[in-house]
């Protein structure tokens, strides 16, 4: 299964409109999604910024299958006005993160599993130290985060900004085990060490 988070951004003052396209998104849309093998698909927003999350088998082949879809297609024609291009955004396109941490997590959690996307910014010159410290994440780490409920922790970089994901059972639970783990405290001041304050974002989309 491949983990697949992406990067755009709205222009000014289309926000709320991409709110409600996707609160009244085409049913055969949808059904497209789940069709193209597309699983686990929310979108985060935080004022102009969107990062989505989802699994596929093969994105290649999803990808093409999408491409080849003439309702998928009239969607992407429908919603093209609404993306904005510069710097880190290409021509509009969209920009695929790169993963720099992932933790399987308790992979038996059953359905329906709470969402978390967090939007973080590197400090100016820690790149290579956060990559450091996420690759030197220990045994107990991976441990602390199954016992906490979660599956698939990721943590993706894009430029400067850096989008965490990860599903659980209880949030709050998940957090209060992982704030009382002396071992997962230790890894993650190291990351935070990296960047300024993150906040929460919004879940604008979610499909199973």
């Amino acid at each position: 299964m491949q983990r697949i988070a992406t990067y755009m951004a709205v222009k000014p003052g289309m926000a709320a409109r991409y709110r409600q396209e996707h609160a009244n998104i085409w049913p055969e849309v949808l059904e497209g999604i789940t069709r193209f093998g597309i699983r686990s698909y929310s979108i985060f927003m935080h004022e102009r910024e969107l990062y989505s999350y989802f699994e596929v088998e093969d994105l290649q082949k999803t990808v093409a299958m999408a491409t080849a879809d003439a309702d998928n297609q009239r969607w992407q024609v429908h919603m093209a006005d609404f993306f904005d291009v510069g710097p880190g955004m290409q021509d509009g396109s969209t920009v695929y993160p790169v993963e720099l941490f992932f933790a399987p997590g308790n992979e038996q959690l059953l359905l329906p599993l709470h969402r978390s996307g967090g939007l973080h910014r590197v400090r100016v010159g820690q790149e290579e130290t956060l990559r450091q410290a996420c690759e030197a994440a220990s045994p107990p780490v991976y441990e602390a985060i199954r016992r906490a409920g979660i599956r698939n922790d990721c943590i993706y970089l894009v430029g400067q900004n850096l989008f965490t994901y990860y599903q659980a059972q209880d949030l709050a639970d998940a957090h209060a085990t992982l704030a009382a783990d002396a071992h997962y405290q230790a890894w993650h001041a190291s990351l935070a060490s990296c960047v300024e304050h993150g906040i929460l974002m919004e879940e604008v989309f979610y499909v199973p």
